[in-house]
């Protein structure tokens, strides 16, 4: 690393937070000790709309770092201080200098190398990186069909696949390939689901994953896959193919455990756009009606959106339901609400 850093004319390069000279001696430390993570932080990624061209020159001195057993700290600095940087370069390219393309690609063998790694943290950090990086999936497709062969551990096997629908959601027709050759059996139903989303969805298969047991997706570490974040990547996969998604939201309103992303879901969607809110406002008299008030208040609050004025008789009788929600309001106060906007609106 010693002689590498010394290569580099460090005064001319930029970072997040000025010149870089500083760099060579924070990465030499970061070898024995954490103390200059913080730093290392605010020079190459504290800025998450831009990836620099000092980034870009540490990137391999970073990939020595996390290669070696012995750096305090590993796991840290590949799923933070790595991590941060590739979800930055694969998420705003205009922000990315010319020069991180080049890093990223040629830096692409070491990280390949790490899924070999007697620790299933380590590999699934690799794979966080690889997954938000992306770039050409060429070397990445045939390293993930060896790391399937050989993985034992389910979550790094969730992984492996998630990767591939990185890809494979972007448009990469050799990760969709690749999902359709994978061989995947019915004791995996995550695994199965995210296969589906991405190639041929199925709404079977992938209620079936969603259904299933889920701390799976909480214990693939960096990816961050609760609820909320598991339907919106499945979603995300679906959304461009000949599949209705809406079905599927629905689907999941029946299911407890997911009752609260896929109401927070359409809730979002129809803030942003009621094109589609005519395929939901049938449910109203039912949700209105149900137990929860979770679907109480949501049937109050779509009849608002959607102008829906056949069922003001249903928000006027929500008038005396003082149930409250678990973000505090009243489900008695949203339909007054409710019911003045409708008056007020013109019809």
């Amino acid at each position: 690393m010693v002689e590498g850093l010394k290569s580099i004319d460090w005064y001319r390069l930029r970072g997040h937070d000025g010149y870089a000279d500083d760099l060579p001696r924070l990465l030499r430390q970061a070898r024995t000790s954490v103390e200059p993570h913080e730093e290392l932080v605010r020079h190459l990624c504290a800025d998450e709309s831009a990836v620099s061209e000092a980034t870009a020159a540490a990137w391999p001195f970073l990939l020595d770092l996390v290669a070696h057993d012995n750096t305090p700290g590993r796991e840290w600095l590949l799923e933070n201080l790595c991590g941060g940087i590739a979800a930055a370069a694969g998420s705003l390219p205009d922000g990315v200098h010319p020069s991180w393309p080049p890093a990223w690609e040629a830096s692409k063998p070491a990280l390949l190398a790490l899924l070999d790694h007697s620790s299933a943290t380590v590999r699934r950090g690799v794979l966080f990186v690889l997954g938000q990086g992306r770039g050409d999936s060429a070397p990445v497709l045939p390293a993930l069909t060896r790391r399937w062969e050989l993985e034992t551990d389910p979550a790094t096997r969730l992984c492996l696949v998630l990767v591939a629908t990185e890809f494979a959601g972007r448009g990469d027709e050799a990760a969709a390939s690749w999902l359709l050759e994978l061989p995947v059996t019915g004791d995996e139903p995550q695994a199965r689901l995210l296969v589906s989303a991405a190639t041929r969805p199925d709404a079977d298969v992938i209620l079936r994953g969603l259904t299933g047991d889920l701390e799976l997706f909480l214990s693939t570490g960096s990816f961050e896959m609760g609820y909320e974040e598991v339907l919106e990547h499945v979603l995300w996969l679906v959304g461009p193919k000949d599949f209705e998604g809406m079905d599927l939201v629905l689907a999941l309103v029946d299911v407890l455990p997911w009752r609260t992303e896929a109401l927070d879901h359409l809730r979002r969607l129809f803030e942003r756009d009621t094109t589609d809110v005519g395929l939901v406002v049938p449910f109203v008299p039912v949700w209105a009606a149900d137990p929860d008030v979770r679907l109480r208040a949501f049937a109050v609050w779509l009849v608002g959106v959607a102008r829906a004025r056949e069922y003001t008789d249903v928000v006027a009788a929500a008038v005396h339901d003082h149930a409250v929600t678990s973000l505090g309001q009243r489900v008695s106060t949203l339909a007054t609400s409710v019911l003045l906007e409708l008056r007020e609106s013109p019809a």
